[in-house]
Order: structure tokens, then C-alpha cells, then sequence
């Protein structure tokens, strides 16, 4: 999986370079976004400006990081879907899980 992590306002960034349909993919999510929560990383934004489709595995490791952070206090942002992820996540409600938004500025 290819990705990009950098801080944004006090915030982790973490920019997804490409699809994540496979498992393997999936897992290496799961891994990193693991990783960035037992560091200390609170707040997480992930950035899907480059991601045209992702995976049911993807989905759920999203959840999985969502639900660690929530129990800690912290907070996941999604930003940068376009606009079929975008229904797809309302359509399974997921946006009630997670801050989704158009932009960064959005962020504060």
C-alpha cells in the first residue's frame, strides 16, 4: 500500500496513494493505522483524494481504527472521497462513525 504521513494542524495526515480492494492492502491499512494509534496519535485525518474505490476489508479496518480511537477519546476525519465512496459511506451510514469532509479547512 502507498501512502504519504504528515501532521496537519497538531493532526496525523495520513494520504492513501492507492486503492484498497485487496486484503493484503487492507492489512497493511490496519497496520499502519495501529501503528499511528499506539504511538499516541489522537486525532487522524485520512485523506482519499487518490483512492477511486475501496474494499469491504478496507471498510472495516476504517471502522476498526474508528472504534480504538473513540474508546481513547480521539478522532477520525475522512476526507477527499469522491463521490461514489462518498454515497456508499452514507448509504451504510458510516459518516455517523467518523467526521467526513470536502476539505482540510474543514478540520479545526
Amino acid at each position: 500500500m502507498k501512502y504519504e504521513l504528515s501532521d496537519y494542524n497538531g493532526k496525523t495526515l495520513l494520504k492513501i496513494k492507492e486503492n484498497l480492494v485487496t486484503d493484503p492492502d487492507a492489512r497493511e491499512f490496519k497496520e499502519v493505522l495501529t501503528n499511528l494509534i499506539d504511538s499516541g496519535k489522537k486525532e487522524i485525518i485520512i485523506d482519499f483524494t487518490d483512492m477511486v474505490f475501496i474494499g469491504s476489508s478496507g471498510i472495516g479496518k476504517l471502522l476498526l481504527a474508528y472504534k480504538r480511537l473513540d474508546d481513547m477519546g480521539g478522532k477520525l476525519y475522512v476526507t477527499g472521497l469522491n463521490k461514489d465512496i462518498r454515497d456508499l459511506f452514507v448509504t451504510f451510514r458510516l459518516n455517523e462513525f467518523f467526521q467526513i469532509v470536502d476539505d482540510l479547512s474543514q478540520i479545526k
